[in-house]
């Protein structure tokens, strides 16, 4: 082929594979989210002209759709844990070519490190194709390949390394650039071994909670265990978990506030069921839907001068005048806050009733 023909080729594709890169790239983001398989990020890329080309030469392709990653998707896990998964899904949801996809690192052999990735080559299924969004896709190959953090962290310093030296490297570079790697590779393992044992312990808390042993300590992850079964139990699952990660801060004050178990904790939530903080008819912006408010304010009207003076961590600082609304229902009035914390002052519209308070 000449290289005008393989350049007008990739000129009049080039959108229709940056289409369907991109429905690709969705199309695996919903499958990962349905599947509760987290991930770090889904990127999706279109070979640039000019590397299309060369390796067209390179390879002596007689056709110009022979390239098969000239569309790609990377998917980049936190470990290794879930690269088994992704994989399920992807071998389910689309034809793989057996012949032109692998595992790098069972590639590699027993006696080396370096880069290990899991390398599709697929073209959209039989039955999705059917469907009018995919059908103009229907045949194309697509590139994909999985790798853990740890894994693509390697991947780009191998690259990096092709940039600025050519050839061998001298022996004792060579040995500590292998040394990394295979580092890299044990962490990734202990990342993975780590990750397996806290879902080990997250249903270990579950199945004792559901037994009535609440004489366990709070971390972050009995809490967040704890809390949902709790309002699953309660009947009540349309807490967002936005926010969570400030878990470290919300298990610091209620510490502070002298709750250190679960059975402490369920002592306050059952003093405050979540029915008088999501009042019917109340405006969705007034109120408390995530746990970390909702634990805040279960303090607040436990014992608000317990709160303050005890765990309260200056980490929030306003409150809504709706929430301070609720604090007065409760018998909290601004008053006795302001007694409590020396000095509040109000931001915003006073006449309106449309300000927050910040507490200094």
């Amino acid at each position: 082929m000449q290289r005008e023909e393989i350049e007008a080729w990739y000129d009049q594709s080039r959108s229709q594979y940056q289409d369907y890169v991109q429905v690709a790239q969705r199309l695996i983001e919903t499958l990962l989210r349905e599947e509760k398989i987290p991930y770090h990020s889904v990127s999706g890329r279109l070979k640039d002209r000019e590397s299309y080309v060369e390796k067209c030469f390179r390879k002596e392709y007689d056709e110009p759709n022979k390239v098969m990653d000239l569309a790609g998707i990377r998917i980049i896990t936190h470990t290794t844990a879930e690269i088994q998964r992704v994989q399920a899904v992807i071998e389910r949801e689309f034809q793989v070519d057996p012949e032109n996809s692998g595992d790098k690192a069972q590639e590699m052999g027993v006696d080396r490190v370096g880069y290990l990735s899991v390398h599709y080559v697929v073209r959209i299924g039989n039955e999705r194709s059917g469907l009018r969004e995919y059908a103009r896709f229907a045949g194309l190959c697509l590139e994909i390949q999985v790798r853990s953090l740890l894994q693509h962290a390697w991947a780009e310093i191998e690259h990096d390394r092709g940039y600025k030296f050519a050839g061998k490297l001298p022996s004792e570079i060579e040995r500590r650039f292998h040394l990394i790697a295979g580092t890299l590779e044990l962490m990734d393992e202990e990342f993975r071994v780590l990750s397996e044992e806290i879902d080990q312990y997250a249903h270990h808390v579950a199945e004792q909670t559901q037994h009535g042993n609440l004489e366990i300590a709070i971390d972050s992850t009995s809490l967040l265990q704890f809390l949902e079964e709790y309002y699953k139990l309660q009947r009540y699952e349309g807490i967002d978990r936005n926010y969570w990660e400030n878990s470290k801060e919300i298990i610091r004050e209620l510490n502070g506030f002298g709750i250190s178990t679960l059975r402490q904790l369920k002592t306050l939530l059952d003093n405050h069921p979540i029915k008088d903080l999501l009042r019917p008819g109340a405006r969705e912006e007034d109120r408390q839907t995530n746990y970390v408010g909702l634990m805040r304010e279960m303090m607040v009207l436990e014992n608000p001068e317990k709160y303050f003076q005890r765990a309260w961590q200056e980490n929030w600082a306003w409150l809504e005048r709706s929430t301070l609304k609720r604090w007065e229902q409760a018998g909290i009035s601004e008053k006795r806050l302001r007694k409590i914390l020396n000095f509040i002052s109000l931001d915003g519209d006073e006449k309106q009733g449309d300000y927050t308070i910040s507490l200094k």
